[in-house]
């Protein structure tokens, strides 16, 4: 049962993954009437992204969980294609909304990787309140990545992911932390059915 199910997920995958694929380029064409070279040249390095993340995914047995991997294609879909191309950044808190998102994926992020450092159900034996600390640290520690990552993209390639209002970055962050602290919540729910059904 388990390995149909994952076939299923692998095949969700795909198709999110060339749906995505076919509205960057979608996306670059139209950027190119415009003659927006910023944002094709963004959209440009997302689509090399995305065939990254392919290759690793065939390459190695798929590593990432197929339900993840597509997660992050749909968050892609949302921040570049809809974001960057469609103007979605103008609606009012578009943004927040993806850095919620996105806390919420790198929330499930920090899960597997937790779960594959301690190999065996060694995750099984930490309490959940480590879990819940871990969880929330690694989602706002992710945040303050990605607005180091903005600002360096801002001053090395012209981007305006930041804005001049300091208080974006902060809201960025809390969103993030936000998202994080919904995935840490909804895995020690399961965590803990898991652990009335075992009794």
């Amino acid at each position: 049962m388990e390995s149909i199910q994952n076939r299923r997920a692998i095949a969700v995958e795909r198709v999110v993954w060339w749906s995505v694929q076919v509205s960057l380029m979608g996306g670059i064409v139209y950027m190119y009437t415009q003659g927006n070279s910023t944002k094709m040249f963004m959209g440009a390095l997302t689509v090399v992204v995305m065939i990254v993340l392919a290759l690793v995914q065939r390459h190695f047995g798929y590593p990432l969980p197929a339900i993840f991997a597509s997660i992050v294609y749909f968050f892609i879909f949302f921040s570049v294609v809809i974001g960057t191309f469609g103007g979605g950044y103008k609606i009012n808190h578009f943004d927040d909304f993806l850095h919620v998102f996105s806390g919420i994926w790198i929330g499930y992020a920090s899960w597997i990787i937790l779960r594959r450092l301690l190999r065996n159900g060694g995750s099984s034996l930490l309490p959940n309140s480590f879990i819940a600390l871990y969880m929330i640290s690694f989602s706002l520690a992710a945040a303050a990545v990605w607005e180091l990552l903005e600002f360096a993209g801002d001053k090395l390639f012209s981007f305006t992911a930041q804005g001049r209002d300091p208080d974006d970055t902060m809201i960025d962050m809390i969103m993030g932390l936000l998202g994080g602290s919904i995935t840490a919540f909804a895995i020690l729910q399961l965590r803990r059915r898991g652990q009335k059904s075992e009794k």
